[in-house]
């Protein structure tokens, strides 16, 4: 029988190797992924991204690397960008949009650059040390503090006027004419769970109407897909093409989920 190549002889040709490189490699994951553009990505790395997701495993051409116990993937993208793969698109559990009018004022502190304005202002106004590391002072949630978020989400509770609330805006939004996909079994799923979650960051044990409306914008921001003209349920009923393509470019998905929310009718 063949004895497996463990003799320090090969232990000292691994360590002769590490040495002539000067680095070793560590293929462990991080506990934050962060994925720019990953809309111009191909297909194939796509599909790579949404099984790290589904499995919480990576693969490569050596070996099979898990992820850790805390473990989340960040998409940046841009809101005029292309579309994700749909499946990729509904495992991504929440979004949020950052108008670029908001500014970046993290950003901006710390650059170089600043703009005539700015610095003009900066040249009569002059902030101290102190205010500055208060502005950047991170909120740091350690493990303890993620356990008792988690304990408290269990023990909210959901009314039955509220259940109904939120049944009523997955079935307004999926009624609605100008879209096409996107409520999904997983998206519902995922409200059900964000809106406890809000809640306890809230410090209640209960869900509020105000917070359905708030977890309807995280969740369908970014799943809703809008009907093309052609594909409008008033076409098999003789529409004018051109009026209905007048009315579907009004419809955004952001629009869309506004509607709704101010359509249906919340509980006291």
């Amino acid at each position: 029988m063949r004895e497996r190549s463990s003799s320090p002889l090969g232990a000292q040709n691994h360590d002769r190797s590490i040495k002539s490189t000067g680095v070793e490699e560590d293929w462990r994951l991080a506990n934050v992924i962060v994925l720019r553009d990953l809309d111009h990505a191909s297909s194939r790395v796509q599909i790579q991204v949404l099984e790290l997701i589904r499995t919480r495993r990576a693969f490569s051409h050596k070996a099979v690397h898990a992820a850790p116990k805390h473990f989340i993937v960040i998409v940046l993208k841009s809101s005029m960008g292309l579309p994700l793969h749909s499946f990729l698109n509904d495992h991504l559990f929440l979004s949020h949009y950052h108008d670029p009018n908001d500014g970046y004022a993290n950003l901006e502190e710390g650059s170089d650059w600043i703009e005539d304005d700015r610095a003009s202002m900066n040249s009569v106004v002059h902030r101290t040390a102190r205010a500055a590391d208060f502005r950047f002072a991170g909120i740091l949630l350690g493990h303890v503090d993620l356990l008792r978020l988690a304990g408290l989400r269990q023990k909210v509770s959901i009314s039955a006027e509220v259940e109904e609330y939120m049944h009523n805006v997955v079935t307004f939004l999926r009624l609605h004419r100008a879209v096409s996909g996107g409520v999904t079994p997983r998206a519902t799923k995922a409200m059900g769970l964000l809106v406890k979650c809000l809640a306890s960051l809230h410090g209640l044990d209960f869900v509020a109407p105000s917070l359905v409306a708030l977890a309807a914008r995280k969740i369908y921001y970014h799943r809703l897909e809008m009907v093309s003209a052609p594909n409008e349920r008033s076409m098999q009923y003789g529409s004018d093409p051109g009026a209905v393509a007048a009315l579907l470019q009004v419809f955004v998905p952001e629009s869309v989920v506004e509607e709704v929310i101010g359509r249906v009718e919340a509980p006291l």
